[in-house]
């Protein structure tokens, strides 16, 4: 058995990108820290003198009636591709018809005759 030979630790395959990139997407969509951020936020401050900073206050009104600006937009993509699905499912179509792909294996040339 073989031993498997080492990768360049600069060469990114496509699959661990890809799972990179949906990992930092839901780590953004679900709203978590960097991991540089928290260390910053834990840090005591090095001088005496300065005073520590109070939280930020929440969010204003985090009730039924306040949206945020993602979720405005989610409304309006959802009302428009249910807009969409309504216009495309009304549209009535003849019975029967002709198939828009129809399968038609192609011959192989033949090799050194």
């Amino acid at each position: 058995m073989s031993a498997r030979a080492p990768r360049r630790p600069g060469k990114l395959t496509r699959r661990r990108f890809v799972a990179l990139a949906g990992a930092g997407l839901a780590a953004v969509t679900a709203g978590v820290p960097a991991p540089g951020a928290a260390l910053a936020a834990t840090d005591p401050p090095k001088s005496g003198a300065a005073k520590p900073k109070k939280a930020a206050a929440p969010p204003a009104a985090s009730g039924p009636g306040a949206t945020t600006a993602h979720q405005k937009e989610f409304e309006r993509q959802k009302a428009s591709t249910l807009g969409v699905l309504k216009t495309i499912r009304a549209y009535a179509l003849p019975p029967g018809g002709d198939l828009p792909v129809v399968f038609k294996p192609l011959r192989t040339p033949k090799q050194g005759r």
